[in-house]
């Protein structure tokens, strides 16, 4: 085969990527991780544009949290360096002068970290201090089997992102049950990492509870970060909410009318509250369910930006006086017309008065 000759029309700005980066990093890179990466690349590339997390997340269509595990992959590749404030929030994003791989012995490095015993605490289910050592385990991996394992990158991943929600080192029992979720029970590096993630937002950093989580998610045949997101909207409330609603009964709700929950969920971010009142007003305009009008509301919520029922009510207050300033104004072109008809109320005949003249002129 020919080679193919790569150029460009005209004149254009420029992203450049560190050959390293695309040489040794990009081929076993997940694909959104590199999408954020690129992106960052060409944020540092243009002064004038403003950078925040959330920018990114609208950028590339991503949750704030997706942005976040790709930097803290990033970061452990070595490409680039998160600073963090005293209270924990980002603050800065160093991206080195050139992308090279991870050492490697880094896998020692992480597994000697994580195997260490170290005092730990967590909060259980009934928000309980108790030492993390003294939960039992399905099984307890031995420093050996730890070391093996430490060496694949998925594991140096999982612990990395664990001990960073969870807010302190693991011990060996918590390495052993995250673990054990990955090596023993099948679960997808990404489903592990979320899972973490899933609970600590819900309030709940128990390795004992995630435990649970994680083989309820097995038993319901949950393989993928989708399936578990879509999964959290059926057991949630929300799922409750809109069936009332919506008046649903006797019936589950199918595919497509969950996949409207999850994008008000996790799309739009709204919370059940706003979700229960498109439900009412969907009802109250057009007298049955709809998924399509309902989605139509918090589309138009979503647009201007409310978040809360006082930002609707504002939303309703605005829309209110729109609407009474187009009736007046309705009004008052209509009296004006007929202000200016008022005279000429009468029909007229359509008489050829010439010919009519004509006429008395020959007689």
């Amino acid at each position: 085969m020919s080679d193919v000759l790569l150029h460009k029309a005209g004149r254009n700005t420029a992203t450049a990527v560190p050959n390293t980066f695309i040489d040794t990093l990009m081929r076993d890179a997940n694909g959104e991780f590199v999408k954020v990466y690129l992106y960052l690349l060409r944020c540092l590339g243009d002064a004038d544009r403003e950078f925040s997390v959330a920018g990114v997340a609208d950028a590339l269509d991503h949750t704030q949290r997706d942005i976040m595990r790709a930097l803290s992959y990033w970061e452990r590749q070595g490409i680039l360096c998160l600073e963090y404030r005293s209270d924990g929030q980002l603050s800065g994003i160093c991206l080195m002068d050139s992308a090279a791989p991870a050492p490697a012995d880094s896998a020692v490095a992480v597994t000697s970290k994580t195997v260490e015993s170290v005092p730990s605490f967590a909060l259980d289910g009934n928000d309980t201090v108790v030492a993390a050592s003294q939960k039992p385990l399905e099984h307890s991996y031995s420093p050996d089997e730890m070391f093996l394992l430490g060496k694949d990158s998925n594991v140096q991943e999982i612990l990395w992102v664990s001990e960073r929600y969870i807010g302190h080192p693991l011990s060996s029992n918590e390495s052993s049950t995250v673990l054990y979720w990955y090596d023993g029970m099948g679960m997808s590096a990404d489903l592990v990492e979320y899972l973490v993630e899933y609970c600590v937002e819900h309030g709940h950093k128990s390795l004992h509870y995630m435990n649970k989580v994680a083989h309820s998610w097995v038993e319901r045949g949950i393989e993928t970060v989708d399936q578990a997101r879509e999964n959290d909207v059926m057991y949630s409330g929300l799922y409750r909410v809109v069936m009332d609603g919506f008046g649903i009964a006797g019936r589950n709700l199918t595919a497509p009318e969950r996949e409207y929950l999850t994008g008000w969920f996790r799309e739009y971010g709204f919370s059940e509250e706003l979700i229960s009142e498109a439900c009412r007003r969907t009802i109250l305009k057009i007298g049955r369910p709809s998924f399509q009008y309902a989605d139509s509301i918090l589309r138009n919520w979503h647009a201007q930006g409310a978040k809360s029922l006082d930002d609707i009510k504002g939303l309703d207050a605005v829309h209110k006086s729109t609407k009474a300033a187009a009736a007046r104004s309705a009004s008052s072109t209509q009296n004006a017309a007929a202000r200016k008809d008022r005279f000429h109320n009468f029909s007229e005949h359509g008489y050829d008065y010439n010919a009519i003249q004509s006429l008395l002129v020959t007689q």
